[in-house]
């Protein structure tokens, strides 16, 4: 059980790392914390895929689409 939460915990990332959203400010302000946000997701999400997933969507990204 304590493996657990240790493995659990590697991940974590401190605080002061993390993009925050900030009071007050300008509409076209949020929409660019909102998209370093979405950013550093997607990069979070982009480094537990593995290799063979990675392979898989670049070769489905290369076939020829009939729309």
């Amino acid at each position: 059980m304590k493996e657990k939460k240790l493995q659990s915990n590697e991940n974590v990332q401190p605080k002061s790392k993390l993009v925050h959203f900030s009071w007050g400010g300008t509409t076209h302000e949020w929409e660019e914390e909102a998209d370093q946000i979405m950013n550093y997701a997607q990069d979070q999400l982009d480094q537990k895929e593995s290799r063979q997933e990675k392979e898989k969507k670049i070769a489905y990204g290369k076939q020829k689409q009939y729309w």
